[in-house]
């Protein structure tokens, strides 16, 4: 049994974010495994020992700060989580919220988790993009969109290479961060369904549960191929 947490899923489902929960419930059930998703917010009691894999999509910004309120008094369980290697993806500016801080356009800083060394700041302007990146972690490309007004700072540890678009800044040829089975990246879209042969990827580190045969033949891996091939 895989079992997905869905964290803050009223509050941070910008651009039909859930849909990656179905991207994976679908992969996981085309294994002939069973899964269950349970949908986590501030009012529930976050168990971080008890899901393969934690998601958190894309908020508003006064949505993001609700959430980081929340999601703070859980720290300690939340950095011990990543380094069992329990899996987090994290969408949009939700990965921004395991930095230092936010900082805002007027100079006022926001402290994160600090779970990591990145920090994110607001800027004046907004990116809003298809990308193609390349990752190591797999041969085919990475697609998605940027739809932010925020730029991640301070990071050496990159999860994508910039073929087209903008990366972590405008001009960055870097974007996304992994830590162990920690994924965080800006690309929404939603990025596994649009990336099927990531997703994959990602489910096949769940502690060897899931081996995988993909089945090429369904949807989201023709249109990723189609997509591909029209670039």
């Amino acid at each position: 049994m895989i079992k997905i947490a869905h964290l803050y899923y009223d509050l941070m489902n910008l651009y039909g974010e859930s849909g990656n929960i179905k991207a994976l419930l679908k992969h996981i059930e085309d294994q002939k495994q069973k899964c269950e998703v349970h949908f986590l917010s501030v009012e529930d009691i976050i168990d971080f020992t008890s899901y393969d894999i934690y998601y958190m999509g894309m908020g508003s910004e006064e949505n993001q700060i609700i959430v980081l309120e929340d999601l703070i008094k859980y720290k300690k369980e939340i950095e011990k989580a990543i380094e069992n290697n329990k899996i987090f993806i994290t969408t949009g500016n939700s990965h921004e919220l395991f930095g230092e801080y936010i900082e805002k356009l007027n100079g006022t800083k926001i402290d994160c988790l600090k779970i990591f060394d990145y920090y994110s700041r607001e800027i004046d302007f907004r990116i809003i993009e298809e990308q193609i990146y390349t990752t190591n972690l797999i041969a085919q490309k990475i697609i998605g969109l940027h739809n932010r007004s925020s730029i991640i700072k301070n990071t050496n540890q990159y999860l994508f290479e910039v073929i087209k678009g903008s990366g972590y800044e405008p001009e960055s040829k870097y974007e996304g961060y992994k830590y162990h089975n920690f994924y965080g990246t800006y690309l929404v879209g939603p990025l596994l369904i649009r990336n099927p042969y990531f997703t994959d990827y990602i489910l096949n580190n769940i502690n060897s549960k899931i081996h995988y045969t993909p089945n090429l033949n369904s949807l989201d891996y023709k249109a990723y191929h189609e997509f591909i091939n029209n670039l």
